[in-house]
């Protein structure tokens, strides 16, 4: 089959709905389908794919940020049998809505999450959300959401129903590539037995993932750990200064963009990963898949999606959103606690054995579609 995938975003910008998209272009590719991947050319150097999967750079006719308005990708849709778009895409939702309409192809729309803004901003995503929503997910053959507990609690739930159209398919790891491994201490010179590990966008864009939370929660960590973030972005300076005045930033280290084989041993390396996000944006987050796969247990906010990903107490510990003590709380106890550590780790990476392989959810994709 000749299957489109349509994503707002695409690595090297690193972020959920660009790796999601990298993901099913990976999985569908491996199965033996055409798999060509449509998202915009916002010039940020060379992108990354596979040999396996074709990438289509789409020319902004207009561009703000990492949205883009694409209407000529309705005409490059016409020769597929099916087309996966990456909710949420703005800039080129009605492109894939009137191709749809005019060549017949099977739509599978993806709800990567909410969106949430202010101002001009907020005004163009309230009105998507109310009005362009319903119709993309009326004319849509099936919808999926990486949990249904997500589904419901966003702005997806007022349309989800029990009807089979709406599908839960979570998100999938390499688990030969992201796995435990004791020597990687040793691959990044250090012995953090008590590394505290914070994955994720350090822009504007990612404002949601709460690391301001973290970095008021390092005074009241045990001084045995220490802060890895990994990631970048125009508020990396911002969260630097923050920790200065908090006089933490001796134990904290800001790694910048890491390679994939630097990010895989950091999650084997650490004690635990957080990500204490603060709000609905929020929806997943695939560094939790990543890191119990590795064998490290997680600490998240209490958000819908993102809690589900894990078991509370057995892979992983829930707090509450915005609350750096139960943050520091929670560090602590997996930190000063090795037994309990270990099998948590052992959990998460059970866990990720029996829900999140990449080997059955391409399957699933396949099926969904139409591939006999």
């Amino acid at each position: 089959m000749n299957i489109a995938i349509v994503s707002a975003v695409f690595p090297p910008y690193r972020g959920g709905i660009g790796a999601v998209a990298q993901a099913h272009a990976r999985m569908l590719a491996l199965k033996g389908q055409n798999i060509s991947m449509f998202t915009p050319n916002y010039g940020q150097g060379a992108y990354v794919g596979d040999a396996s999967y074709k990438i289509e750079l789409l020319q902004p006719k207009l561009k703000y940020g990492n949205a883009a308005w694409v209407p000529q990708l309705e005409s490059q849709l016409k020769d597929f049998d099916a087309v996966i778009l990456q909710y949420p895409f703005f800039g080129g939702m009605r492109a894939v809505y009137n191709a749809k309409k005019k060549y017949g192809f099977k739509l599978i729309l993806n709800y990567n999450m909410d969106v949430v803004g202010s101002g001009l901003k907020g005004l163009v995503f309230w009105y998507a959300t109310k009005f362009f929503l319903p119709r993309i997910v009326k004319i849509a053959d099936v919808v999926l959401a990486s949990s249904e507990d997500y589904a419901r609690h966003s702005d997806l739930g007022r349309l989800w129903s029990n009807d089979k159209k709406f599908q839960v398919v979570p998100i999938g790891v390499d688990l030969n590539k992201f796995k435990p491994d004791p020597s990687a201490r040793l691959r990044l010179g250090r012995d953090d037995k008590g590394m505290v590990l914070f994955v994720g966008g350090l822009d504007r864009a990612h404002y949601f993932k709460g690391v301001e939370y973290l970095i008021k929660a390092m005074p009241l960590v045990s001084m045995d750990a220490k802060f890895v973030i990994a990631g970048k972005g125009d508020r990396m300076e911002q969260y630097e200064k923050q920790a200065q005045n908090l006089g933490v930033a001796d134990r904290v280290t800001f790694a910048g963009g890491v390679s994939d084989e630097e990010l895989v041993a950091l999650y084997q390396n650490a004690a635990v990963t957080v990500l204490p996000s603060i709000d609905q944006s929020e929806s997943f987050g695939i560094v939790l898949a990543e890191s119990m796969a590795c064998g490290t247990p997680v600490i998240t906010s209490n958000l819908p999606g993102v809690r589900s990903v894990y078991q509370d107490g057995v892979s992983g510990i829930t707090i509450p959103v915005r609350d750096e003590k139960a943050l520091a709380n929670a560090i602590n106890f997996i930190v000063t606690n090795p037994s309990k550590h270990a099998a948590m780790g052992k959990s998460a990476r059970k866990l990720c054995e029996t829900r999140y392989t990449g080997e059955s959810i391409g399957n699933t994709l396949l099926t969904l579609c139409g591939v006999q």
